[in-house]
């Protein structure tokens, strides 16, 4: 059975907004170098970064590349690292010797 699919949000939608303006600035890109790189105007790429618009599908695949990031990133503020260290972290409060069966078992599983 599927679970229940969670509406986008207002909250959501600037938070969307927030994470590709940050990675916009962090990479010293100008919003009209953006909007000219993405093949939109200028107004239209403003108003993605203050949510004013849906992000298409096809302007979240290129901001993806220009900015090296996963979708899951912009969507959701997740990234595969965040995964990764969290693994880390548990493993670490771990004794070897346990470790050792967690790594036997998931090798079980995913051959």
């Amino acid at each position: 059975m599927l679970k229940d699919i969670k509406k986008l949000s207002s909250d959501d939608k600037y938070a969307i907004a927030g994470r590709i303006a940050d990675l916009r600035v962090k990479e010293g890109y100008k919003s009209k170098d953006m909007a000219q790189y993405m093949g939109i105007c200028a107004n239209t790429y403003s108003d993605i970064e203050c949510a004013n618009v849906k992000l298409s599908l096809d302007n979240l695949y290129k901001l993806c590349q220009v900015f090296n990031v996963s979708a899951d990133y912009i969507i959701f503020g997740e990234t595969e690292d965040a995964y990764v260290a969290e693994v880390r972290a548990l493993f670490k409060k771990q004794r070897p010797s346990v470790v050792k069966k967690i790594v036997e078992g998931l090798k079980v599983m995913f051959g």
